[in-house]
């Protein structure tokens, strides 16, 4: 059974970083996050507009604190990316 993901987004440095969660399924109770990075307006559900995408292997109690280090960690690509530029 798929589950339905839901991405939140923000725009940080003029890039959209959006994070979804998704609890585990091999530790129930434990969350994980995912990074999709890309210029504003680009489709952020195709492969070929990502500039970036990311996650961790950091179990999480709750969503939001899989979610609030999703954006610290996209945050912190986007900087890496702009320092690049």
């Amino acid at each position: 059974m798929d589950r339905q993901q839901s991405w939140s987004t923000e725009i940080y440095r003029d890039m959209e970083v959006h994070v979804t969660t998704l609890e585990k399924q091999d530790h129930p109770g434990l969350w994980d996050y995912t990074i999709r990075i890309c210029e504003p307006g680009a489709d952020a559900g195709s492969a070929s507009e990502l500039i970036a995408r990311s996650g961790d292997d950091a179990d999480y109690d709750k969503s939001d604190a899989a979610l609030a280090a999703g954006f610290a960690k996209g945050y912190a690509m986007v900087d890496t990316l702009r320092q690049q530029d």
